[in-house]
């Protein structure tokens, strides 16, 4: 990149500078500390960076936009073409609220939508179950029968919008009732868009959202990945998800690792069903979580599309430039949020925001200002969902492709953090990848490890947190969140048993039983919970056959 009598004047120039400019300064005003790092601490920085700093050749390292290893993004005309989805993670209390809350979203100019759903749907209870007592519609919509999703989406054309489903253990439930949706209003299989979250090796490892044992959640997850190969072709089989990991303690560099390996962990399961990885791994997507340390974010999301480009290139073979794309979604993690002043949040999230869209991502979820309340209000979601617009329409982000490309420290740093998640990436494997360190608990003492360092640094000082730690605020101010109907389980309950009522029971109880034997049989359950749930049968009915098959899961001691 530049010649031999280069290389020396930029040292001659260097050592001048640290000499007799640096020096002298330093004697007069010492640094504010003895040495820097990156936000989190894991990696050290210099003064400043300088071609000599460049690990790498310009075309194996970086290339050009669409090009392999797409560091500088995955499409060639990026944000000039289409800016970013702007989708934000919404749903809560009944679906007649969530219908509405999504007509609004889509009015104020979002452009896809994202379904959140409350605890009990999301461990295959129902809302009548007494575990569900107190969550019901608490964090996301209750989702009981195919009727709920029908209200949910009730006068939104499934043709014309992509949906995320922030689903796993119940993933195929919740996509047969939406692939039977799609049937009825008209619109084919093989044209409909939209995302299941489906990762279930970080929601047991971080969230224990959990139905049955790891073994059997992988294969239902496989399920879903090879039916949707087969039959949705526009349709996200799964998104595999730092951003849980990142929010559960795990550092920037153990994020992008631990998904990383889930997703080997995927690949390798589904090959086994006989499929070639081009055959579905294109439609693979991800999620990853930033957090304030602005560089390092960027240079985190540009050495993630490296990192997926060579492991699907290098270590599966891969033939098709669509299988090496990194296609992610970026949030903001609500978790640097704040109670004291939270106005800050907005700014946090525009900052966010701003690594999001510099680091070249395909969605992006902002938190809202009042994430370390609750529930978001309407009104924080829709400041929100302009904070992106603003920052793509006013401050021009989406006019020019990877425009910290070529910055010494930027390039330098995304080497950096690409090296450090390829080490660990290597321990993982040494221990026998994703699945079995789930099992061992190293994922989760990993986790752990990083989050007691995180608050270490905070409560000692080192990490500044404006409101916490510096210019300390004095009392946590009160804001309006959602809150949701104190009679919401009861009159849920009444629609249930209402829905109960008008079934065909016999259709239900043959279906249920013909996914009970299907499982037995080791088949893929996606076409019989198709039929449970055209008949009405409840999330909590097929959960029960699942658990019944092949048991609970039962996490293992992590110390």
């Amino acid at each position: 990149m530049f010649s031999l009598d280069d290389k020396a004047e930029i040292e001659d120039q260097i050592r001048d500078w640290e000499i007799n400019r640096l020096k002298p300064t330093l004697e007069r005003n010492p640094s504010r500390q003895e040495e820097f790092k990156t936000r989190e601490g894991e990696i050290p920085i210099k003064w400043l960076y300088t071609p000599l700093d460049l690990k790498g050749q310009y075309v194996e390292n970086l290339g050009m936009p669409g090009e392999y290893p797409y560091t500088r993004g995955i499409y060639p005309s990026m944000y000039r073409g289409r800016i970013w989805t702007i989708r934000q993670y919404a749903g809560y209390g009944s679906p007649e609220e969530t219908n509405r809350l999504f007509k609004n979203l889509l009015s104020w100019g979002q452009t896809g939508l994202s379904l959140a759903f409350d605890l009990p749907t999301q461990c295959g209870y129902g809302s009548d179950h007494p575990l569900s007592e107190g969550e019901v519609g608490k964090v996301g919509v209750a989702v009981n029968t195919l009727r709920d999703l029908e209200v949910i989406f009730d006068g939104i054309p499934l043709d014309r919008v992509s949906t995320s489903f922030t689903i796993n253990a119940p993933t195929q439930i919740i996509l047969a009732m939406y692939l039977v949706l799609a049937e009825r209003q008209g619109v084919p299989a093989e044209s409909l868009r939209g995302t299941v979250q489906n990762d279930i090796l970080k929601e047991i490892c971080t969230r224990h959202t959990w139905i049955v044992d790891l073994d059997s959640s992988l294969k239902l997850t496989i399920d879903v990945i090879e039916y949707c190969s087969r039959y949705l072709p526009r349709f996200n089989p799964i998104s595999i998800t730092g951003s849980h990991y990142r929010e559960s303690g795990a550092s920037l560099i153990t994020e992008p690792s631990l998904m990383f390996a889930d997703a080997i962990e995927y690949v390798e399961k589904t090959k086994e069903r006989g499929l070639s990885v081009d055959d579905f791994a294109a439609r693979f997507s991800f999620g990853l979580c930033s957090h304030m340390g602005f560089f390092e974010e960027v240079a985190k999301l540009r050495a993630s599309r490296r990192i997926w480009a060579r492991i699907m290139r290098d270590r599966f073979d891969a033939e098709k430039p669509s299988t090496w794309r990194f296609r992610t979604y970026a949030s903001a993690g609500g978790s640097v949020y704040t109670d004291i002043y939270p106005e800050l949040n907005l700014v946090r999230a525009a900052l966010i925001g701003m690594a999001c869209a510099l680091g070249g991502v395909q969605s992006i979820r902002l938190s809202t200002m009042d994430e370390a309340y609750g529930i978001p209000s309407e009104k924080t979601q829709r400041l929100s969902v302009m904070t992106q617009a603003l920052l793509a329409e006013e401050a021009g982000l989406a006019d020019i492709i990877d425009p910290l490309a070529g910055s010494y420290f930027v390039e330098w740093l995304t080497d950096e953090v690409e090296e450090r998640v390829w080490k660990v990436l290597e321990q993982i494997e040494a221990k026998g990848g994703a699945a079995e360190c789930i099992k061992n608990g190293y994922f989760q003492r990993r986790i752990i490890e990083d989050a007691y360092s995180y608050q270490r640094k905070i409560e000692e000082g080192e990490m500044k947190i404006i409101g916490i730690n510096a210019m300390r605020g004095e009392e946590r101010h009160e804001m309006e969140t959602y809150k949701p109907d104190p009679d919401l389980r009861k009159r849920t309950i009444e629609k249930l048993e209402k829905v109960k009522r008008s079934r065909d029971q016999h259709k239900v109880d043959e279906q249920l039983e013909r996914l009970r034997r299907a499982a037995e049989a080791n088949e893929n359950l996606m076409p019989y919970m198709i039929n449970a749930v055209k008949a009405y049968a409840t999330v909590g009915e097929i959960c029960d056959v699942l658990r019944e098959i092949y048991g609970e899961y039962r996490p293992p001691d992590i110390f």
